[in-house]
């Protein structure tokens, strides 16, 4: 090796010395010596660099005796940068010091890159991060499944050292922005803002009355009643106006903020105020174009953020922005935001929304209340479905008195649980998400899912019957009353109907979609556009429905983008806090004055946990005649698995019409068993309801016939519940644990934690903890 080195060493020292007379200046540097230079005491000796390079190892073809321009010109510049004295150390590099280092045309390249690395300790440190960064940025990162850098890989290299010095960090502009103000509205005590008294404070909720300006905004955060006392506001695109009625409200920061907006007053004269309110409010009342009243509301709602630790402390600002409040109303759990912040979203209602709204609302009272009226809301996921079904539905109830509304969206309904095809009548305005009103519908099927794939003929059968309900004993039930009008001037004579589909419009799902709108026969289709060019067309429309005196209207308006409370909050969360919230209501156990209105939760129950709550202990051999298992994959379910299969299994009350049960199990058996049949169908939705859900708690063992219920339904309505139908909902984990003992990790309801039945504990193998296996015996099917 020493003898190569010494030979390769002689042809450079003789080409160098035939070129020497051609070189101009005459202060080159000395050929290299087979033995060392001694080093200086000034500067460090440097190799030695000619005109004329060696021989390449590279083709034939390459020229040797002109290097390229941009390398002469690195050399330039690392001979600039090495005269100049050392930055951070006096003592000198001995490697640039030796002499009997061989530069070759292939390692050029290395050099040079290690040169100017050296070099550039002379620049400023903000210029060597921004190169850094902006080189690290251009390059992939390691991964185990790249492959090893070849030699083939010089023309990337060279690529990569042209980089940018832009700043390496975002520019200071975009972070010394002002929060957006959500509230135009400066709050002053006892000039626009007057918290009430009264004898009594432990008994009656505080209240505080708010004077406002148009167009003066106003957030609030938490649980509240507003009352119009004069004037008109708008609420989440809704106009209210004055009247004693009192809207409650439901602003938690997992969803969009409603947020209230004064109009103004274009009354000839100011109404007069309630009597009850202090003289002091009714003197500074005089100027203001709206007057509101803002209450507590306590109905222990907020217990379910203990409930579901995913939403806990969901209505009160986050502990690391309650320092912008800078107003306290007087109210508890009301919170005044005069600001924007990273978790908090308005909800803005596009201006296309509302135009679209009022294009399908007829204007004509004899017409609105003769034609049907059937509005369908239709476009993919993530689009706003939901939210602009729920304001046609608030827009529509400031024109008649009672609006059904139809949910065909199994995995995210608005007044029902997950799994149900329900009809609803609603008689006021909804103000928050889907799980702050649970209600009992007027009629509903049970799925059992969150997706109609494992059942597309049960979901279509269930939306056929609920349309012929609708059509026979809704849409004109209200032509018995005296009245055509209420006493706010809203039609009653007639009730139109909200069709909220979902949101699967590909394959299966697309089909069902169009097979939904063949049955339903909207008179309107509200068309929202997606976000990609995939769902801008969800489905192919038929012609006649575009146009034609026989098809409905299609209004095409634009989706909203996703909230971004959507990243903290998943579409399985919002599904979890809807059926925890459902099992934790308290309907009332009154009548509705109406007989097509929906009962509606009036308070939540989270003083104890669904498994410390007392439940209805029954005989199932006396209480119900039928069991049915549907879903996907039980139809294998024997009989002797089924008590196993139905414990702490979420099961649907159905009450089917007499004579449509047509059950094969003896009722002599001993020893008793359930009334299962392997296979059968579910009860037809011509001839069934579903009542509402309920949690399976336990069932005892054979020869026992004891099972215990958990369900929100009202006691009067149970006695026609019949038939169990158990499907692939299933409660969700939180709902089974004790919260009380929860962070201590106690006992549940009074027992240890090993000995709960239905949960494991222990600690499990997170996502990528295992060890990485690597599969070398596989081929791609371009490789064979």
């Amino acid at each position: 090796m020493l003898s190569a080195v010494a030979a390769r060493k002689a042809r450079l020292a003789q080409a160098q010395g035939q070129a020497a007379p051609q070189e101009t200046k005459p202060t080159s540097p000395p050929a290299p010596s087979s033995e060392p230079a001694p080093r200086k005491k000034s500067t460090p000796a440097k190799p030695a660099f000619s005109s004329q390079k060696p021989p390449s190892k590279r083709k034939p073809s390459a020229p040797t005796n002109n290097p390229p321009k941009r390398r002469k010109t690195k050399n330039q510049d690392r001979k600039g940068a090495q005269e100049q004295p050392g930055r951070y150390f006096a003592q000198q590099d001995a490697f640039r010091a030796q002499d009997d280092v061989i530069v070759v045309d292939d390692s050029d390249d290395e050099s040079s890159v290690a040169t100017s690395s050296a070099a550039s300790d002379d620049e400023l440190p903000s210029a060597r991060a921004s190169a850094s960064l902006s080189k690290a940025r251009g390059n992939r990162a390691w991964s185990p499944s790249a492959p090893l850098a070849d030699s083939s890989d010089e023309d990337d290299d060279e690529a990569d050292e042209h980089v940018s010095l832009d700043h390496p960090h975002p520019q200071a502009a975009s972070s010394a922005e002002a929060p957006r103000v959500l509230s135009t509205f400066e709050p002053t005590l006892d000039q626009n803002v007057f918290r009430l008294s009264s004898l009594d404070p432990s008994s009656q909720p505080k209240r505080a009355v708010l004077l406002l300006r148009a167009p003066e905004t106003v957030a609030l955060l938490g649980v509240y009643s507003l009352t119009v006392l004069r004037g008109a506001v708008t609420l989440a695109g809704v106009t209210l106006k004055a009247s004693s009625t009192a809207h409650p409200v439901f602003a938690p920061r997992s969803s969009s903020l409603p947020i209230i907006q004064c109009l103004r007053s274009t009354a000839p004269r100011e109404p007069p105020l309630p009597s009850d309110l202090p003289a002091n409010v009714h003197g500074a009342a005089s100027g203001s174009d709206a007057v509101i009243l803002l209450q507590e509301l306590h109905t222990g709602i907020e217990g379910l953020g203990r409930v579901c630790r995913t939403f806990d402390g969901f209505f009160a600002p986050s502990r690391w922005h309650r320092n912008q409040l800078r107003f306290d109303l007087g109210l508890g759990g009301v919170y005044f935001l005069p600001f924007h912040t990273p978790d908090i979203t308005p909800l803005v209602i596009p201006s296309r929304w509302t135009a679209a709204a009022d294009a399908a609302v007829s204007n004509n009272d004899e017409e609105a209340a003769i034609k049907r009226h059937v509005y369908l809301v239709r476009g993919p996921k993530n689009a706003g479905k939901s939210t602009f079904a729920r304001f046609l539905l608030n827009r529509l109830l400031s024109r008649y008195r009672r609006v059904a509304y139809l949910e065909c969206d199994l995995g995210q309904s608005e007044f029902a649980p997950g799994g149900l095809v329900s009809l609803n009548v609603v008689e006021q305005p909804v103000f928050g998400p889907p799980f702050s009103h649970p209600s009992i519908p007027f009629s509903a099927h049970y799925i059992g899912a969150a997706s109609p794939r494992s059942s597309p003929s049960h979901y279509l059968d269930s939306i056929q019957a609920l349309i012929q309900q609708y059509e026979l004993d809704v849409q004109n039930a209200p032509l018995d009353e005296d009245q055509a009008e209420d006493e706010q001037g809203r039609i009653v004579s007639s009730i139109p109907l909200v069709v909220n589909t979902m949101g699967w419009t590909k394959g299966l799902g697309a089909d069902l979609a169009r097979k939904v709108e063949d049955i339903v026969s909207p008179s309107d289709v509200f068309a929202l556009m997606g976000t990609s060019a995939e769902d801008e067309q969800p489905y192919a429309v038929p012609t006649a429905m575009n146009s034609g005196p026989g098809g409905p209207r299609v209004h095409t308006i634009e989706s909203v983008p996703p909230s971004p409370s959507a990243s903290h909050y998943t579409a399985a969360d919002h599904r979890n806090i809807a059926i925890l919230s459902y099992f934790h209501a308290v309907f009332p156990h009154q009548p509705p004055s109406s007989p097509y209105a929906s009962p509606v939760a009036v308070s939540w129950n989270t003083a104890l946990p669904l498994c410390a709550q007392p439940p209805y202990e029954v005989d199932w051999k006396v209480a119900f005649d039928k069991l049915v298992l549907t879903g996907a994959g039980m139809e294998d379910i024997v009989p002797e698995e089924v008590p196993t299969a139905l414990n702490c299994a979420v099961v649907g009350l159905v009450s089917c019409e007499p004579g449509t049960l047509d059950s094969e199990v003896p009722a002599d058996d001993v020893p008793p068993r359930l009334p299962y049949e392997q296979g059968a169908s579910p009860p037809l939705p011509s001839a069934s309801r579903c009542l509402g859900l309920a949690l399976v708690r336990a069932i005892s063992p054979s020869p026992k016939t004891s099972l215990q219920l958990l369900t929100p339904v009202p006691s009067a309505l149970l006695h026609s519940a019949r038939v169990l139908v158990m499907g692939e909902l299933q409660l969700p984990v939180w709902g089974m644990l004790d919260y009380r003992t929860l962070d201590g990790g106690g006992e549940i309801a009074g027992y240890e934690r090993g000995k709960v039945p239905y949960l494991r504990w222990g600690k499990g193998e997170g996502a990528g903890g295992e060890r990485r296996r690597v599969r070398r015996n596989l081929m791609r099917k371009g490789q064979m």
